[in-house]
């Protein structure tokens, strides 16, 4: 079977999504290479005390940004624009509440916060200094955080991408242009708030475009509308926020655990694993993000093929990135060390052994991360927010105090991965009980099995007849009457005669005994769906735009 939509879909939105998942989680880690060469191993420490803070923004971003973008995208699929609109407005609003809400609470209570947080009498000078302008940087990350998922998938990821790596070039001149002047802890935090708002600015060009799908609508904001359409958002976004949520409260708890045994120390340490699991779940968060985008569409069609195969392609590239990245660090570890200045200090050795048995998360955290996310997508939010808890919290803390009782302090950095190998088995284990009651799926991606050999995938292109004798001829076979089958080469005929040469058109058959149901989708002019529109009669077919093609579905009721 030719993949050529699906994959080309899945490239379109897989380099501007692992920019986006980069630079959202990156700014920390930046800032923390340059307060760590140029002011020392404390100010690192000071990152990571204020880490839970900085962690809790990426969960607004899922909540609202993932929620919102899974449900939008669904109306799309349903030919519901106002309904999309509605959640599209819902998200932004709430988004914005939500982060200002928590920047002026963190500015009055500051300095409580910071010993809450455990912040030593050594480093909490330079937490309260960071903190400076990180509140208000919240509140501008947040925003166009958010608004960047929405372009990604309007067809506007190469923008998406430009938009969010501009923030971070800017975050990197300043940082390294007011650190190397001598300006102190609290330039680095300001250097990530002129980037975010910087950022913020340029996505106001996508607003002012007038193809974008995604409008702001005013009937999203009437309090019972905007009450609902909330209420479901974070339903739907709370398991993949869940993770950012968990790992809030498990960095707070790790933190006060590390500080009590191994002192600063520690802290630095542990901020040196977590800067490199940034940098390893770039891959696997911004493969599961994009999954995310690509997986209601199919799922919900139940295109099983095309499902099959990005999730196959998704896997390969996780784990080579993984094992590549953790070779890299059992190897040369001191090229890591490095950034920080590190290598060459009392703590480099300690560092250096604690990262290389660390390093084995990478690899072992691909299938729970991936799986949180794909479970979001497909609606099953139980089982995806039980395996969050587990990977990101219970599983974790019970392994690391475990271990370290144990073996001591290499205990600690092990049981970071000895975690995620019991939250594999929990996840084998789980599937396998709930399809004792739903014996219709299979496998842990939840494939229904008695529709696999009932769905039939074509691609067809211009200069390709047999594809579409052998997509004409399978519709017979199903009994189509011949109004359908002429209908269908009719469909085939206005798409390919008004689009450029070489457009490839999927068509997707499904035999639901009652019903035959044909889906169609091609990555050619939006235009081109009023000529559709001008040649068959209101009604007969659905019409839609989403992540980019155009989609358009057509039924025949067998009775």
């Amino acid at each position: 079977m030719n993949f050529k939509i699906a994959d080309s879909k899945f490239k379109e939105l897989l380099l501007p999504t692992l920019l986006i998942v980069m630079a959202l989680n990156i700014s920390s880690v930046i800032d923390s290479f340059f307060v760590g060469s140029y002011i020392g191993e404390l100010a690192v420490g000071a990152i990571e005390v204020l880490e839970p803070l900085i962690l809790l923004i990426t969960v607004f971003e899922w909540l609202f940004g993932l929620g919102g973008q899974i449900l939008a995208l669904n109306k799309k699929a349903e030919f519901d624009t106002d309904g999309s609109n509605r959640y599209f407005t819902t998200s932004m609003v709430l988004s914005f509440i939500a982060s200002m809400i928590m920047a002026v609470i963190c500015f009055i209570f500051m300095d409580p916060l910071a010993t809450i947080l455990h912040a030593t009498p050594a480093n909490k000078p330079l937490v309260l200094q960071y903190s400076t302008y990180l509140f208000a940087c919240f509140v501008v990350s947040t925003v166009a955080g958010v608004l960047i998922q929405y372009i990604r998938v309007d067809g506007q990821p190469n923008f998406a991408s430009a938009a969010i790596i501009f923030a971070n070039v800017v975050n990197i001149i300043l940082n390294y242009i007011f650190l190397s002047s001598g300006m102190g802890m609290a330039s680095s935090s300001l250097a990530t708030f002129i980037g975010y708002t910087a950022c913020l600015a340029m996505c106001l060009i996508y607003i002012r475009n007038p193809k974008r799908t995604f409008r702001f609508v005013r009937k999203a904001l009437e309090i019972k509308t905007f009450i609902k359409n909330s209420a479901e958002m974070i339903k739907i976004g709370f398991p993949g926020a869940s993770i950012g949520i968990f790992d809030v409260i498990f960095v707070y708890i790790i933190n006060a655990f590390l500080a009590s045994t191994l002192g600063d120390t520690g802290l630095t340490t542990y901020l040196l694993c977590m800067d490199a699991l940034v940098i390893a779940s770039i891959i696997d968060v911004g493969i599961a993000e994009t999954l995310t985008s690509i997986v209601p569409i199919y799922y919900a069609k139940h295109d099983y093929a095309n499902l099959k195969h990005l999730i196959k392609i998704s896997f390969i590239i996780s784990i080579a990135f993984a094992v590549i990245l953790t070779a890299a660090i059992w190897i040369w570890p001191d090229a890591f060390l490095a950034l920080y200045n590190f290598n060459h200090k009392d703590i480099g050795e300690f560092a250096k052994h604690a990262l290389q048995l660390y390093s084995f998360l990478f690899l072992f955290s691909i299938l729970p991360s991936i799986l949180v996310f794909y479970y979001e997508a497909i609606e099953r939010s139980t089982l995806s927010t039980v395996l969050s808890i587990l990977y990101t919290l219970v599983l974790p803390l019970a392994s690391v105090y475990t271990l370290y009782n144990i073996i001591g302090s290499d205990g600690i950095w092990l049981g970071f991965p000895v975690g995620c190998i019991l939250s594999m088995i929990f996840i084998v284990i789980a599937v396998k009980v709930i399809q004792k009651r739903e014996p219709k799926y299979s496998s842990i991606f939840f494939i229904e099995k008695d529709l696999v050999d009932k769905t039939r995938n074509f691609a067809l292109t211009d200069n390709d007849q047999k594809e579409r004798d052998e997509c004409m001829q399978h519709l017979k076979n199903l009994n189509a009457n011949e109004e359908f089958c002429n209908n269908t080469n009719k469909i085939f005929d206005v798409i390919l005669d008004t689009n450029p040469p070489g457009t490839y058109v999927e068509a997707l058959v499904i035999d639901y005994d009652e019903s035959i149901h044909l889906d169609i989708k091609y990555d050619g002019e939006q235009e081109n769906l009023n000529h559709l529109k001008e040649n068959f009669p209101e009604g007969l077919l659905k019409y839609a735009e989403v992540l980019g093609f155009n989609t358009i579905e057509y039924e025949m009721k067998k009775s």
